[in-house]
């Protein structure tokens, strides 16, 4: 029960630095491990894996520069460990509104499931729903007349 307190409440002060207008990355990145994998996908089949943390803290340096606005609210939080294990996992259902360098908000939610070994973050496996932006054909201008 420690445990899980624990673990929420470090969810809660990341998410809280990474809602900052002049996010510090590598005090969100603190514990994560040098060597951690961070997979991210959605029903779009967007997605990608960063393998590092320096991958990771310039892929933040730039999501920082072009989303300057970014409030996160962290709905669920499911903690997961076997008594004195090294390894847990930390499950947190998530919404974020954020705006970019234009003034365009968008809203999607997520789910990110958190994997840690010896109090370091491991991997990271990320869910993003875009069903709350827009269709894409609204998106697209056309440029031509067919």
């Amino acid at each position: 029960m420690i445990a899980s307190m624990l673990a929420k409440r470090m969810v809660r002060s990341d998410v809280a630095k990474m809602n900052e207008d002049d996010m510090d990355v590598d005090a969100v990145l603190a514990r994560w491990a040098d060597d951690v994998i961070w997979d991210v996908s959605s029903e779009l089949g967007v997605g990608e894996t960063l393998k590092g943390k320096k991958a990771i803290a310039d892929w933040f340096r730039r999501w920082k520069e072009e989303f300057p606005k970014r409030k996160f609210e962290v709905k669920n939080i499911c903690f997961s460990a076997w008594p004195l294990c090294p390894t847990n996992v930390t499950t947190v259902q998530w919404s974020l509104a954020q705006t970019d360098k234009q003034g365009r908000e968008f809203k999607y939610d997520g789910v990110t499931v958190i994997h840690t070994r010896n109090m370091k973050i491991v991997r990271v496996t990320e869910h993003i729903s875009f069903a709350g932006l827009p269709q894409i054909s609204n998106l697209i201008k056309p440029t031509a007349k067919a």
